[in-house]
């Protein structure tokens, strides 16, 4: 009796289930492809907008003026509020995401350095102080009113139509801890500027939650070895103390501070700070936890490295540091797009396979908060960026830009930084005197590089080739790039983008098959979505030739507006031929070359000596002039002897021209 009421339970409840299932919302994207299409603009918080002074630090830790290189490490005022306050010029630029800084409260002043200085350590939120309360200085001093305005901040993003990515930082806090070993400690130390802690807050004030084996030494890192990878993983990364995974206490106390925040905001996915001194299994549990998919800092220009933490058993995605510094080198330098010697769009992109299902989620980048501005790099020459710019939003991986980027300024005094850089790249988006009036603010909606920006994120939204698409090499020499990006399957398979690039000052004209895997047929017109005067016309025998000028790019797909072509088949009988020679058509248009030799159709395939056939795409109704020519491989030209032939293309159909030679 007991077992017939369960069993009848259970079977009213699956027809419940089922009756209810079409009002059930949509299923939510999996995690490993919730970037997947996005364009993030990155923002450095406390350098964007001061939108609420009530939560700027006081004292020596803020300062208003950016004249000096120290100036750079101290607060500037910038909140969430001031996201907010700026959602729409965020907007108006067609992102879809932005990634913010962490928002966990920060160590205000770092423990005196070797010369007793102290050095203020809140500004960029990568010191963690108290990993469960947010930063005080980007919401509110009230910790509840704070946690409140970060949730309020991704409510509006949501609202505008904006995925929100957290900074988040689990491999360390703060650098509180003195000495190494069974020597580690807490500072009792006194003098010290008003607001310093002393150590981490509770319960990350364990001295046996941390690994205290000192810095990590970058001088043997490379060669990489499972050594060296592990000395990454146990040892300090600039002297912020390096949380030990292998202690569950550490480990579950940080992954629920993070995962706190995602179930208290919504917010869509995370950016992890330092993942290369991390397990890729550990980062993966993490993001398993956090449910949303996760991209990582691995700060290292090896491809063979890097995709270690990037797949199913890892995180969905990296920044993609290789790709980088060849975007820096071919770009910005004007180095040699062939060379494989050395970092290279061609050396890098041919090791694309190696992040197997998961390249689509790297996310590529021409600088950031930890690098010189891509326009210091290239000499301040706008045209580089621009076309610097066009190659992240077209080739594969997710794009990001660091804020400030659209408005065409580089490093704030105008000089490159060795190493890392994380001063004059850091500019605030409001430049203030030392008593905080405005000298000037970088919102500026008409530069033509924020105008460019809108017009790639449109471009992304329209083609989705742009953002699922595969990549395929079409066109590599010293100073021009081409690839096709084309979808192989859904609903809109067969939907294919060619981009080509060029990097040098000089103009270059290069000939270039279509991919064997396109669908675009011989004679159809491509458009240059850039330009729409800028049309070029598939050749018989499947080629394009593509002209660039100094440092430009062209994105070409197919030109919807184009009249009708008609496939044309000629047949021409009797064309005796010598060794080497074929036949071609040459005519009076732009698929029969105009008349120019080296453009003409062909070569005509010959099934029946001497007959051959040529089948050319002719725009629909046009009245063709047209000759057939004999050519080798040295260029010679015969010339068919009498008049031009003459020949209308039908409005629809096919047509067909018999001639003799």
């Amino acid at each position: 009796m007991i077992v017939k009421k369960m069993l009848k339970r259970i079977v009213s409840f699956v027809l419940c289930f089922i009756m209810t299932m079409p009002l059930l919302p949509p299923m939510e994207v999996n995690a490993a492809e919730s970037l997947r299409g996005e364009s993030i603009y990155q923002i450095m918080v406390d350098r964007f907008y001061d939108g609420d002074k009530t939560n700027n630090a006081t004292g020596e830790a803020f300062r208003y003026a950016e004249n000096s290189e120290e100036d750079y490490r101290y607060m500037h005022g910038g909140d969430w509020q001031g996201i907010i306050d700026k959602i729409s010029y965020i907007k108006e630029m067609g992102y879809t995401a932005i990634w913010i800084s962490p928002v966990s409260d920060p160590q205000l002043w770092g423990i005196p350095d070797s010369s007793g200085k102290q050095w203020p350590s809140a500004y960029h939120g990568y010191n963690v102080f108290d990993p469960n309360r947010a930063n005080r200085y980007f919401g509110s001093r009230d910790p509840q009113a704070s946690k409140d305005k970060l949730k309020e901040l991704v409510d509006v993003c949501h609202e505008n139509g904006i995925k929100v990515i957290f900074d988040v930082v689990p491999n360390h806090v703060g650098d509180y801890l003195q000495g190494i070993g069974s020597n580690a400690h807490y500072t009792n130390g006194t003098g010290l500027k008003e607001g310093t802690q002393l150590q981490p807050a509770a319960p990350f004030n364990n001295v046996s939650w941390y690994h205290n084996k000192g810095d990590i030494n970058f001088n043997i890192e490379h060669p990489h070895t499972s050594t060296s990878t592990q000395m990454l993983e146990d040892h300090d990364l600039g002297g912020l103390d390096d949380i030990d995974f292998d202690n569950k206490d550490a480990k579950g106390a940080m992954f629920d501070s993070i995962k706190n925040w995602f179930t208290y905001t919504g917010a869509d996915a995370a950016r992890v700070d330092a993942a290369k001194c991390m397990k890729p299994s550990d980062i993966h549990e993490l993001q398993e936890y956090l449910g949303v998919a996760t991209f990582g800092e691995n700060f290292d220009m090896h491809v063979e490295f890097i995709k270690d933490w990037v797949g199913d058993n890892a995180e969905t995605g990296m920044l993609d540091f290789p790709l980088f510094q060849a975007i820096v080198n071919d770009f910005a330098y004007g180095k040699n797009f062939n060379n494989t010697s050395e970092i290279s769009l061609q050396s890098i992109l041919a090791q694309d396979y190696l992040y197997g299902t998961h390249l689509n989620d790297m996310v590529t980048f021409i600088d950031n908060h930890d690098r010189n501005r891509f326009l210091t790099e290239a000499g301040g020459d706008v045209d580089k960026l621009h076309n610097a710019l066009t190659f992240i939003f077209t080739a594969r991986g997710t794009p990001v830009v660091f804020q400030g980027t659209e408005q065409n300024r580089g490093n704030a005094n105008g000089q490159g930084i060795n190493g890392i850089a994380d001063t004059w790249n850091r500019w605030s988006m409001v430049t203030k005197d030392q008593n905080g009036n405005v000298i000037k603010d970088y919102f500026n909606t008409s530069t033509n590089t924020y105008k460019l920006i809108r017009t790639l994120n449109d471009l992304r939204e329209k083609y989705e080739a742009l953002s699922f698409g595969t990549q395929r090499e079409m066109w590599t020499s010293m100073h021009t790039y081409a690839f096709s990006r084309r979808m192989d399957s859904g609903k809109n398979a067969g939907q294919e983008i060619i981009c080509a690039f060029h990097n040098s000052k000089g103009t270059d004209t290069e000939t270039m098959s279509i991919r064997a895997e396109s669908s675009i047929r011989a004679g159809t017109t491509l458009v240059n979505v850039m330009n729409p005067n800028d049309k070029i016309t598939v050749s018989q025998d499947k080629k394009v030739t593509i002209t660039l000028t100094g440092d430009t790019s062209k994105i070409y797909v197919v030109d919807e507006n184009a009249g009708n072509t008609i496939p044309v088949t000629i047949h021409i009988r009797n064309a005796s031929t010598d060794w080497g020679q074929n036949v071609y058509i040459l005519g009076n248009c732009a698929e029969l070359g105009n008349w120019d030799p080296n453009k003409a159709a062909g070569p005509a395939a010959c099934p029946n000596y001497p007959e051959w056939n040529l089948t050319v795409y002719i725009p629909a109704g046009q009245k063709i002039e047209f000759k057939a020519i004999k050519k080798n491989a040295a260029g010679n030209v015969i010339w068919q002897s009498g008049d031009n032939r003459s020949y209308t293309v039908p409005a629809s159909g096919a047509g067909t021209v018999n001639i003799d030679w």
